[in-house]
Order: structure tokens, then sequence, then C-alpha cells
């Protein structure tokens, strides 16, 4: 086969997905589709071949927006005209023995690959299957050995949880039709690949998943509704009361509906009606509003069942509500009696404490009097001590005025207080004698005169 007819092979290949350009090299595509040699011979080519196919199978998995695949299509993938690839059988071998792949069967029944779907595999399901698979048809056989891709699952998994985590999907029950659309709507996943993806995190208790009986009569279950937990509602367990609620969510939004449609019927038969009036056709006026007037009390009824509905689902929050305080009630009681129970807080021994308090406050209080009275005795001695003191003083400053001579005029001074001179009066006869007192030395002769012309 020349090149470029196995160029134009490559570019026939299915649109789903591109084959990569190196198998538009002829040499480098027959080494690429040959069996396996034993590695021992090349291991740098054995090794860089498996990395291919290991590689080129994820990104297949991936383009589809799926996690699982069959031997079945890949070579109708990766059939490039007459060449299919005999080495499928070792790469998918090798990538089940490194823990790449696990078999569909065996992760539906135990995504986290532990000892129960072991057991339950080996001595349940695995039998039942080899049976079904010899009475079914080769090719159906065939589809059935499907692959789960772990790289590619557990990617979807994370991206899944991702939008989980924000609103509307967050501490919400969704049943899977709806939640379906909205998840297609804003990512690429195959239906397959979201059940698998719903199925992993249940068994990781990241959601909750309920299920039911399927339609068509067979007894295989399908999943009816997902619980999304929250910060605040982080159980995952579906119980009667959440059925319950969402029934009534589903039954509110149902009513909605009929109730938009016949307010839109009752329009339309009101305007026909006014329409045959304007033609004066007055008895297909009278039948269109005879119709009216129905659908006005079918409207009524159902509004009146949509305000019970409202009204049940109120109390349903305020229930909800009141049990969360009564819970809190509960712990708070319970925390307080263990409180009390380990700090010894009885009646009785709080009554004996306050008692002993009262009697030791009291005890206090007599010896302050006590002390209050040594103090007072103490203090009237250091007056007396004081009062001397002042006498002492008194006597040195008397002694003191006694021994200086005394000026005319001006008082003796004390050591506590300077009193003010005070103004003498003296008369003329205590003047002269005073003056006849006075001896006057007499220097020269000139100057000496007898005290009596002085005087005169």
């Amino acid at each position: 086969m020349s090149s470029v007819s196995s160029k134009s092979q490559v570019a026939k290949s299915p649109k789903q997905f591109q084959l990569p350009a190196v198998l538009n090299d002829e040499l480098r595509a027959q080494a690429l589709y040959a069996p396996f040699r034993e590695r021992s011979v090349n291991p740098e080519n054995y090794d860089s071949k498996m990395k291919f196919w290991k590689d080129i199978i994820l990104e297949f998995c991936l383009h589809r927006g799926s996690s699982t695949f069959s031997k079945y299509e890949l070579l109708q993938t990766f059939s490039i005209g007459q060449r299919v690839p005999s080495c499928l059988d070792t790469v998918i071998g090798e990538m089940q023995r490194s823990g790449l792949i696990r078999p569909r069967l065996e992760y539906e029944y135990d995504p986290s690959n532990g000892w129960t779907g072991w057991a339950v595999l080996r001595f349940w399901k695995n039998p039942l299957h080899k049976i079904k698979n010899a009475v079914l048809s080769p090719n159906s056989a065939q589809q059935d050995h499907m692959f789960v891709h772990l790289t590619a699952m557990k990617k979807y998994c994370n991206d899944l949880q991702a939008i989980f985590e924000n609103p509307p999907f967050s501490g919400a029950i969704f049943c899977y039709e709806e939640l379906k659309n909205s998840i297609f709507a804003s990512t690429k996943m195959s239906e397959d690949c979201l059940v698998l993806c719903l199925q992993t995190l249940s068994c990781q208790n990241k959601i909750g998943l309920h299920y039911r009986q399927n339609v068509d009569g067979n007894n295989n279950q399908i999943i009816h509704l997902v619980k999304i937990p929250s910060a605040s509602h982080p159980s995952v367990i579906i119980n009667e009361s959440d059925i319950g609620l969402h029934n009534l969510h589903t039954t509110r939004q149902l009513l909605l509906k009929q109730l938009e449609n016949l307010e839109f019927q009752v329009a339309e038969n009101e305007e026909k009606a006014r329409q045959y009036i304007k033609e004066n056709k007055r008895l297909l006026a009278k039948t269109y509003l005879r119709k009216k007037h129905l659908l006005e009390k079918s409207h009524a009824k159902r509004s009146d069942a949509l305000h019970n509905i409202e009204s049940l689902m109120s109390n349903l929050d305020d229930a909800k509500h009141n049990g969360v305080i009564l819970d809190a009630y509960k712990y708070g009681t319970k925390a307080l009696q263990e409180i009390l129970k380990s700090s010894n807080l009885t009646y009785d021994n709080v009554e004996e404490i306050v008692s002993d308090l009262r009697e030791t406050i009291d005890t206090n209080s007599d010896l302050q009097e006590i002390i209050a009275k040594t103090s007072t005795s103490e203090c009237l001695s250091t007056e007396e001590e004081d009062e001397l003191e002042r006498e002492l003083k008194g006597l040195f400053a008397d002694q003191a005025a006694a021994s200086s001579p005394i000026i005319p005029g001006k008082a003796p001074a004390n050591d506590s207080q300077i009193t003010q001179p005070q103004k003498i009066e003296i008369s003329d006869a205590e003047l002269i004698a005073m003056l006849d007192e006075l001896e006057v030395e007499q220097k020269t002769p000139a100057n000496s005169f007898s005290v009596s012309e002085a005087t005169i």
C-alpha cells in the first residue's frame, strides 16, 4: 500500500476522532500496527509503542466524552483501509495489569475495587454473564466486553464534582432527567459516562442516589433521584422525607405549567367568543363562553391545590428548622448537664459553699473592726506626741525672746509666725524723760554742752 493511499485512508477515518498525523507515514504506521515482540529484544521500541497506544486510547475516550471503550470500538476507529491494529490485545492486557483500566462489569459493582465487589463478581455476576454470553450472539458478547479508563473516569468525576459545588446544584435534590439536561448543557459528557460518574461519586459518599424500577418491564433499576450535599446539609442519605419533598416540588412545577396553559386557553376562548359575537353567531359565542367557564373552574381548583402544596412545603420547611432548633436545645442541655456533673455543681453543694462564704465574710468583718480600734488608739498616741513637740517649740521660742533685745516697734519673732510691727504712742513727758537718760560723748570742747542746755 502506497503512502498516498494511506493518507487518503486516514482522511476517511471517522469524524468523531481524528487519527494522529504520525500514521500518515507508511513505515511508522506498519510498525505501530504490528504485533508486539518480546520486550527483551528492544525495550526502548516496546515502551515507545506501548506509550503511543495508551495515550491515543485516552484521547479517544476524552474526545467522545466517555470513560469506557471496547476492543471492537478501537478496531472500528483505528482501522486504516484493510490494515487493523494487531497489537490491541497486548495493549489492553498491559493497561489492565498496570491499573489503568478495569472491566466495566467489575467496575459497576465495585468502583472502589474492594473485597466485597470481588466476591460478588467471583461467585455470582461472572457466572451469570458467562451463561448470557453463551446464549447471545457473538457480536453481542463481543460488545459486552467493555473497559473503564480510570484516568478519564477520574477527570470526569472531578469536573462533575466541581459543578455540584456551585448553585443551584449544591444542597439540592434533582430528578435524574433534570440533572442530565443541566449537565449536558454545560459540559461534554455522554450519558453512559454520566451514569458511571454518579455511581462512582455515590460510592465515595460524595452524593446520594435513589433508584427506581425501569418502566420497560425488565428488572433493571435506573437512577431516579440525585442528592447533592452542601456545607450546611452534608448528609447524602435520601430518606422518605426527601422523596416526599421532591414529589411536592415536582407536583408544584406541574401545576404551574397547567395553570399557565389554562390561562392561555381561557384567553383564547374569550377572544373567540368576542369574535363570534361580532359576527352575530350567538350560539357559537355561547359555546365558547361555556367552555371558558369550565376552564376557569378547573383553574380555580388547580390554584387551590397549588396553594395547599405551597402551604405544606412551607410547613415542612418550618418543621425542619424547628427540628434544628430543638436539636440545639437538646445538645445544649446535655452539654450543660455534663459540665455541672464534672464540676460537682449540685444544689446541696452550692448551698453549703454559699453558707460557708457568708460565715467567712462575717468573720472578716469582725476582724476588720478589731483592727480599726487598734489603729484608733495608735492615732491618739501620735497626737499626744505632736502636742508635746509643739509645747517644746514654744518653750524654746520664749527663751529666745527673753535673751534677745527688744526693739521698739518690732515684736519678738517666733518660729511659727512673724507679727507685723505695731505703732508705739509716746507722750511729751515720756520723751523728755528718755532724753534725760541719754548720755552724749563729748568729743570737742566746742561741742560740749550740758543736758539741761540741750533740753532748753
